[in-house]
């Protein structure tokens, strides 16, 4: 807390008029391969809503998969079956999925907001940005928003970034998502990015933390001070790599700033519960998520290192 009589950084952010997405069960699927059980993520859903974040990412829609993965991997491709026993459990979610444009045509989203999907979101990289145009189109004539998250933020020039922006803007983006996939960024990384994409942009920035080097509470801050206003965040941190931003950590936060709406009791009590089963800690894993984020190494590069190094772990690569 600032000194009295100090301004404080944070006191330039609009607190009310920032949004959480709740990313549990997408990114949390990388932990446990989207087995989660159909009880299991109406909890999630109305655990996170009873909180106050009614938007709720819930998984990959891939509709050629709901047969081969709608039963023991219902997030991997959100059958609709799965997204209405969703939207039942917890009415007032704004269900999001999110969609790699190789794995839908544009005339499967047409069926999405009858489910509960207000929103779809698309990762995208300098290769298949402008792949993703007729799906944009096709979502936003079914009625829905479009959120782009440029993954791997950390790999790119931010002059490239800039472009990438300006181009999903163009293409009738709603939302536009910074994504440090490899969990490298730095609090004045963070900044400074932000600030030079911010001035090239009339739609909303985004953030999408990982704490592999226990920095996603500090890069959401510095992300939400220069300007971003939609932050990715999940229970317990659950997610690949070293995990996402506390949900519960950046909810009490905001809820210390003046967002009332915001109570993390029900965060708290589902992450105790629904977790259980993936809650042991692998410290191997944690030091490897360390030195991957050290090492800016994407998903790619860190499983063609383990490759190389005979499925030791790599936590040796960093004193090479």
């Amino acid at each position: 807390m600032p000194l009295p009589g100090e301004a404080s950084a944070m006191d330039s952010v609009d607190f009310q008029n920032v949004r959480l997405l709740d990313v549990t069960l997408r990114d949390g699927g990388y932990v446990n391969r989207h087995s989660w059980a159909a009880d299991q993520a109406e909890r999630v859903v109305r655990s996170v809503v009873r909180a106050g974040v009614e938007r709720v990412e819930v998984g990959y829609f891939r509709p050629r998969r709901h047969d081969a993965d709608g039963a023991t991997a219902p997030t991997a491709s959100c059958p609709s079956g799965f997204l209405a026993r969703l939207r039942r459990a917890a009415p007032r979610a704004r269900l999001a999925v999110m969609v790699r444009p190789g794995d839908t045509a544009p005339e499967d989203y047409a069926a999405l907001p009858a489910l509960g999907v207000t929103t779809v979101r698309f990762p995208v990289g300098p290769r298949n940005l402008a792949a993703t145009r007729p799906h944009i189109e096709a979502v936003k004539a079914a009625g829905m928003a479009v959120g782009l998250n440029v993954i791997r933020v950390s790999e790119l020039p931010p002059a490239e970034v800039v472009r990438i922006a300006e181009r999903a803007e163009g293409d009738g983006a709603d939302v536009f998502y910074l994504a440090d996939s490899n969990g490298s960024l730095f609090p004045e990384d963070v900044a400074r990015l932000v600030g030079e994409i911010r001035g090239h942009l009339a739609i909303p920035l985004g953030f999408h933390a990982h704490d592999g080097l226990h920095l996603a509470f500090g890069n959401a801050l510095a992300a939400l001070r220069e300007g971003c206003a939609y932050l990715d965040a999940s229970l317990g941190g659950m997610g690949k790599g070293g995990g996402n931003l506390r949900l519960d950590l950046i909810a009490g936060y905001l809820r210390s700033r003046g967002v009332r709406s915001l109570d993390i009791a029900p965060l708290a009590r589902a992450a105790a519960d629904v977790l259980e089963p993936w809650k042991t800690r692998d410290f191997t894993a944690e030091a490897e998520s360390i030195v991957s984020g050290l090492l800016n190494l994407n998903l790619d590069e860190i499983s063609a290192a383990r490759e190389r190094n005979d499925g030791r772990d790599l936590v040796s690569l960093l004193n090479r």
